[in-house]
């Protein structure tokens, strides 16, 4: 029904089918909106880009918090063939800079939470001429009296009929920048057909329905939440449940009382939820499966404890790759979607042996269902497409049956005194402590050249740890060559808004340290 549709063709598509159906659902406030409601919020917005912009504006930046705003602007996008910029709401500074100036975005769609990081940088985004504000007009206008400013409710157009997109579904939709984790943000295009194609994968693994309803606490300028999350539900005719930002105290209560039936946990999720203190909505819910990599402990406990099904680790996927290799249902390997073809080589881009462990590389066997390469970049989308195929910076390896494994980042590879060292490994050893919430491990210079391995940790609440402690422990559990020569106890974890250690952040404390 949907295949060869641009995305918001697809919303339209839905709203004509499922109608009054609930659709989306925020969590903070419990306000419900049905397929029809976010169709012609969509429809009213796209109408009102075209008559508040006299010439057509090629691209926009979404610099917002999750909510049915979000939303109905991201479609509205796609309808008036704009491609959506993808902004991070957590940037600010030089990486804020980057990603609108990349594009040369003329128009910003934010709120007042962001209006602080604009303002600092209003001199060097020469080309953004117009914000659409959900909120804080009047203020706005202050502020950036430079500006055109439109409030996001004036800009919606009383005409709300359906706008069809003039491009074809593997032109560019979107582009959603990578998590920086490692290094610099890239701006990845993003075609309507990947966005599809990668919601339309999680439904056989997942086992997705009409009847299931998704929690997604995750930015929406992540293809987790949005095509993951929202366009999986959406194709299904089923429900999301969206909250601005994830918070473990409110999880287990929020999936119960809006009958959530399955949810992923990105980042430090698992770890988060399995430290947290035991609750009887954890038990008392309608969830029958969830899924997250890596598991802090093993998957029986985990769903004892939690009354599900953990899907084991065996699914691959990024912003740049797209949705690649997709988990079974009770096997830890992943089985390698039909629009790939994934191979595993060693630094001079040779295969190697089955079950032998090296470098994941892709190429697609379907136009549009992978990153275009990343905008204005064109070294590093070289860089990462060479030999004819797109390499991963990932480790893992096939088997006999042609499964996916997953091992490591090899970005996240420490080269001490002569060995590999993983840094996940490290991680995960450090993470079976029972006084350990959350754990990154990094290289730091060795005085002796190469690298040392040091490990940034948090405790649990109410938990005392010494580093001595941890170093004892990790002696007993691991290589010697492995054992972190230096462990950082921290308050808080750093965190990208997937929930992911950042551990550029890391580096640069280390780094000031010294």
């Amino acid at each position: 029904m949907l295949n060869n549709l641009t995305l918001g063709d697809v919303l339209h598509q839905c709203a004509l089918r499922y109608g009054d159906r609930p659709f989306l659902t925020i969590a903070e406030s419990g306000e419900t909106y049905c397929y029809r409601d976010l169709e012609i919020l969509s429809n009213r917005f796209a109408h009102g880009f075209v008559e508040q912009f006299s010439s057509h504006v090629n691209y926009a930046a979404i610099y917002l918090e999750n909510g049915v705003e979000y939303l109905a602007a991201s479609y509205a996008l796609k309808k008036v063939d704009c491609v959506e910029v993808s902004v991070n709401r957590a940037m600010i500074g030089a990486p804020l800079i980057r990603m609108i100036n990349q594009t040369q975005a003329s128009v910003v769609i934010t709120s007042s939470a962001h209006f602080d990081a604009l303002h600092e940088i209003r001199d060097q985004i020469p080309h953004v001429n117009t914000l659409v504000v959900i909120n804080g007009v009047e203020l706005a206008k202050k502020k950036f009296a430079h500006l055109r400013i439109i409030a996001f409710d004036e800009l919606l157009s009383e005409k709300c009929s359906h706008i069809k997109s003039a491009a074809n579904d593997t032109d560019l939709a979107a582009i959603l920048f990578t998590s920086g984790t490692t290094g610099t943000s890239k701006g990845c295009m993003l075609s309507h057909r990947y966005a599809l194609r990668t919601a339309q994968n999680m439904i056989e693994p997942f086992r997705v329905s009409e009847d299931d309803c998704v929690y997604s606490p995750y930015p929406l300028s992540h293809i987790g939440p949005a095509y993951y999350d929202v366009l999986t539900a959406m194709i299904t005719g089923g429900r999301v449940v969206l909250r601005e930002r994830f918070s473990v105290s409110n999880f287990w209560p929020e999936v119960k009382k809006y009958g959530v039936t399955w949810f992923m946990m990105l980042g430090s999720v698992q770890q988060l939820l399995w430290a947290h203190p035991q609750c009887d909505e954890e038990k008392e819910h309608q969830v029958t499966r969830c899924w997250g990599t890596p598991a802090p402990v093993p998957k029986a406990q985990f769903d004892k404890r939690f009354n599900l099904h953990l899907i084991p680790g065996g699914g691959y996927g990024s912003t740049d790759a797209g949705w690649v290799v997709v988990p079974q249902w009770d096997h830890p390997g992943g089985v390698v979607l039909p629009h790939f073809e994934v191979a595993i080589h060693d630094d001079n881009d040779n295969p190697v042996p089955v079950g032998q462990a090296g470098e994941m590389v892709i190429r697609p066997l379907e136009p549009g269902v992978m990153s275009d390469g990343y905008f204005g970049m064109p070294e590093r989308t070289l860089e990462s497409r060479r030999n004819l195929w797109f390499h991963t910076g990932d480790i893992g390896r096939l088997d006999d049956d042609g499964l996916f494994y997953f091992m490591h980042r090899m970005s996240e590879r420490i080269r001490v005194r002569g060995e590999m060292v993983s840094a996940y490994e490290v991680e995960e050893v450090i993470l079976t402590h029972s006084a350990v919430q959350d754990c990154a491990v990094i290289g730091v210079q060795s005085e002796f050249g190469e690298e040392d391995v040091k490990a940034f940790v948090v405790a649990k609440p109410g938990h005392e740890i010494s580093a001595d402690e941890l170093i004892t422990f990790c002696i007993a559990r691991m290589a010697k060559f492995m054992v972190p020569r230096s462990i950082e106890l921290l308050d808080k974890m750093p965190l990208t808004p997937t929930g992911k250690p950042e551990k550029g952040r890391l580096a640069a404390m280390n780094s000031v340290c010294d």
